[in-house]
């Protein structure tokens, strides 16, 4: 098979898969719209697995979640490459390590903001140690989990990126497969939500840049794991 999986956790009509496909092209894959349909029993014939991200909480839980923690258990039993974007960040620890792993956070994220690099790292190879990234968030990973080897953080987020100690499974909360129109419509949509965020939307907009040529490196490095099989 050697395909990628995506696991589309979305809730609206669209989906983010195609976000994903976009940033693998060439790959065979297959998405599957988790919160809607059911994904695999298993990961035999995979080459990789990729976890979007969601309106949904990692915090509050969903039915449709108990079958992608059983894939991600599957994924770190089988050392299968797999890199959740956001909510699929978040899933992971949740998923290998207990809920306890992800809380809602004390200090939402909603915009284009610096993301540090702070240890080296497979996947951020070649990628600058700092640049401007959308993200947009309530729940976040819990720091200080000794499983988890951060390499990534912005001011209000430490956890902005990991990987899975001893096993070629990353997360990333913010968001470098988003495209502009996508991000835009988030911040018009969500900016009251943040309350702590006291800027207006268009002064938020006036900071957003496209992270595609990141989103592109990102996902190279973790193709190189995800060779098919």
């Amino acid at each position: 098979m050697n395909e990628i999986l995506i696991l589309d956790s979305y809730l609206d009509e669209i989906g983010a898969w195609r976000n994903f496909v976009d940033l693998i092209p060439g790959r065979a894959h297959r998405a599957v719209r988790v919160a809607r349909e059911k994904p695999p029993r298993n990961l035999v014939g995979f080459a990789g697995m990729l976890l979007t991200g969601s309106a949904a909480s990692a915090v509050d839980g969903e039915p449709w979640l108990d079958r992608v923690y059983d894939l991600i258990r599957d994924a770190h039993e089988r050392s299968l490459p797999t890199l959740g974007i956001c909510f699929g960040h978040q899933l992971i620890p949740h998923a290998l390590f207990g809920e306890h792993a992800v809380r809602r956070s004390p200090t939402s994220e909603l915009g284009w903001l610096e993301i540090r690099i702070t240890a080296d790292n497979p996947l951020v190879a070649g990628v600058p140690k700092r640049f401007p990234c959308f993200v947009s968030h309530f729940d976040e990973v819990t720091p200080g989990l000794p499983e988890l080897d951060v390499f990534a953080s912005s001011e209000r987020c430490p956890v902005q990126g990991y990987q899975v100690r001893g096993a070629p499974i990353w997360g990333l909360q913010f968001h470098p497969e988003m495209p502009l129109e996508e991000s835009t419509n988030l911040v018009h949509s969500n900016t009251p939500r943040h309350t702590h965020i006291t800027d207006p939307p268009e002064v938020t907009l006036s900071r957003a840049v496209s992270a595609r040529p990141i989103g592109l490196k990102l996902f190279e490095n973790f193709l190189r794991y995800a060779e098919p099989r």
